[in-house]
């Protein structure tokens, strides 16, 4: 239904919009109020034509950081949502320029922490535990990779290693914040107490101070 301008679904049980919702290229309005969502697919980011947006009343805890591509929205509504990221008070003015850069920090926050997090794990992490997590992962070692493996240092291959996952991911549309996560469920999976403790004291830090 590519022609299809307004789209009413609220008041049901839904609890996931469409993996391909984006290909309606024509939708307008869109209310999904009153329902059980609890995350916007990628696709979602493609209805460049949307203008009204009602999502109130669902389970969403944390918005897409490329909704600002959403440029000819005009009306927006994610009230009585359980929502994280940007927090509930941020979406209040229901102003999309305000969302959008509340999230745009938060991404190059998350950059960062995640930078050095890969620091840590880099210059801690032991030869054997660093098999384990790149099975944990998923991460295959290459025959290029093997082939380094004398002449380059383990906190240089563990580097490049991790910066190769993130690169796969991102172009995947995984977020930074699911690979953080993902990352220290592993690190905890593999045992690898020490680094985690390091991890959790950086956390506390950045509580505490802005970048």
């Amino acid at each position: 239904m590519t022609q299809l301008k307004g789209l009413d679904i609220s008041n049901n049980e839904i609890r996931e919009m469409p993996r391909n919702i984006g290909e309606l290229r024509g939708l307008v309005s869109l209310n999904a109020y009153n329902n059980q969502i609890r995350y916007l697919p990628p696709s979602f980011l493609s209805l460049n034509a949307l203008q009204q947006l009602n999502l109130s009343g669902n389970n969403l805890t944390a918005l897409p950081s490329g909704i600002y591509k959403l440029f000819s929205l005009k009306e927006i509504n994610f009230d009585d949502n359980p929502l994280l990221r940007p927090p509930v008070e941020i979406c209040k003015g229901k102003q999309l320029c305000t969302i959008a850069c509340y999230l745009q920090r938060a991404d190059e926050r998350d950059e960062k922490i995640l930078a050095k997090i890969f620091k840590i794990v880099a210059n801690n992490i032991t030869e054997t535990n660093f098999q384990f997590l790149c099975q944990k992962l998923n991460l295959a070692i290459t025959e290029t990779d093997k082939s380094t493996m004398s002449t380059v240092s383990l906190s240089e291959r563990v580097h490049r290693t991790l910066d190769k996952w993130k690169t796969e991911n991102n172009n995947l549309s995984v977020t930074t914040a699911a690979l953080r996560d993902q990352l220290t469920r592993a690190l905890t999976m593999i045992g690898a107490y020490e680094i985690m403790d390091k991890i959790t004291a950086l956390k506390l830090f950045t509580c505490a101070v802005k970048f």
